[in-house]
């Protein structure tokens, strides 16, 4: 058996040395460097408390996220690092930027407030403002996706422009593709440079579309035409296939939209809770063909809408296949108060019963008030207590012109 060479007394000797409190090991090389880390990281963290109002708990949130994205790079906290962030928290100030925006910006990528005014956010910018993005547009592209201060966005820019003919269509792309637009599917705006102008000439090979109507579609959901081209080609293919939509069809981009958000099993679902209220695959089939943008609101949102209109109203589903207008307008703000008042015009003999809600749920706001509202002055009150306006504002505004 192996002996230690000491006796009890001096092993005990030896743990008390090493073990009691207040003995200090010597520092390894890399506990050294953690130790460096860690002094960064705080004096970071306290650096976004004082001069941008962080919370001590989102200091030590972003800060973390700084040391992480860091050391994927590779990249070390540089000497001038405060001198640099206080450069950029000025400059952004001074082309607009509040210190709430900055904090946003600064929590999502904390690499931008060590980024170099001249060589780096100057130049980005201009890009920026080229397009037409100053103020508070500039603020709000920039807040959504702050990595637009760090990627190379001028070939996708220029991408954009070969398709879309203007700077002022680009910066409406950017606008909404930072805004509200979200997908199942993740997409940068630099892949537009990739894939873009291939999907582009891909879509008006197979189906013959260009022109304004092609680039409305764009504007309107840019991320969906800048997959990848093997993916677009899917898109297609799902259209004709899944869909029903032939395509020399004028549905045809809008069911590209449809089949880019959902899988073939969320439009199956879909399709069951139309067939659930009695409606045969026919007469599903011959709505999507109308109009396949009837499967992108929530299972939800259709059950309500079917309750409403087969239930409620008593309508069938193949007159409702027909009209896909049912499926477009919202139930509150325009057929219901729609409805009513057309029954309420029946009801006294003013129009005549054969008005449809499909007809006139169609008409804008400003002609159904000329036609069905204004020259009846019974249906006044109705239709101002159905849509929270006022009979006043109704004839103020037929008055002056706006109606």
């Amino acid at each position: 058996m192996l002996k230690f060479g000491f006796s009890s007394n001096g092993f005990r000797c030896l743990y008390n040395y090493f073990f009691l409190p207040g003995f200090r090991r010597i520092s390894t090389s890399s506990s050294s460097n953690g130790g460096n880390t860690s002094s960064s990281s705080s004096s970071f963290a306290n650096f976004l408390v004082e001069n941008l109002g962080f919370s001590n708990h989102q200091s030590l949130s972003t800060s973390a996220t700084l040391a992480s994205r860091r050391r994927v790079s590779g990249a070390k906290l540089a000497i001038d690092w405060v001198e640099k962030a206080e450069s950029v928290i000025h400059f952004l100030k001074q082309i607009g930027f509040q210190q709430s925006d900055i904090r946003k910006i600064v929590s999502d990528e904390p690499r931008i407030l060590l980024s170099k005014v001249s060589q780096t956010l100057k130049p980005k910018i201009k890009l920026l403002n080229d397009l037409g993005l100053s103020g508070s547009d500039l603020v709000q592209v920039v807040v959504r996706n702050p990595l637009v201060l760090r990627r190379n966005l001028g070939p996708a820019i220029h991408a954009f422009r070969t398709v879309l003919s203007s700077d002022e269509n680009v910066a409406r792309v950017m606008k909404r593709w930072y805004g509200v637009m979200n997908r199942w599917y993740r997409v940068e705006f630099y892949d537009a440079a990739n894939y873009l102008i291939p999907n582009v000439e891909l879509l008006q090979s197979y189906c013959g579309i260009s022109g304004d109507k092609l680039q409305k579609r764009i504007i309107h959901d840019p991320k969906t035409y800048c997959v990848k081209t093997s993916s677009f080609k899917n898109f297609l293919i799902r259209v004709e296939e899944k869909l029903g939509i032939p395509r020399n069809s004028g549905m045809f981009v809008y069911g590209i939209e449809c089949v880019a958000v959902f899988s073939d099993k969320n439009v199956y679902d879909k399709c069951q809770i139309f067939k659930s209220f009695g409606w045969t695959q026919s007469d599903v089939m011959e709505l999507i063909r109308r109009n396949p943008l009837c499967l992108t609101a929530n299972e939800e949102r259709i059950k309500d809408r079917l309750d409403f209109l087969i239930n409620q109203l008593g309508y069938k589903p193949d007159h409702l296949a027909s009209h896909p207008s049912f499926f477009i307008y919202s139930i509150e703000k325009r057929l219901l108060p729609r409805h009513r008042v057309l029954e309420a015009l029946k009801e006294k003999g003013l129009i005549k019963e054969h008005y449809l809600l499909s007809s006139a749920s169609v008409f804008t706001e400003a002609n159904f008030l000329k036609k069905f509202i204004l020259p009846f002055e019974e249906i006044h009150e109705v239709y101002a207590q159905l849509t929270g306006s006022t009979v006043k504002s109704l004839v103020a505004g037929r008055a002056k012109g706006q109606i």
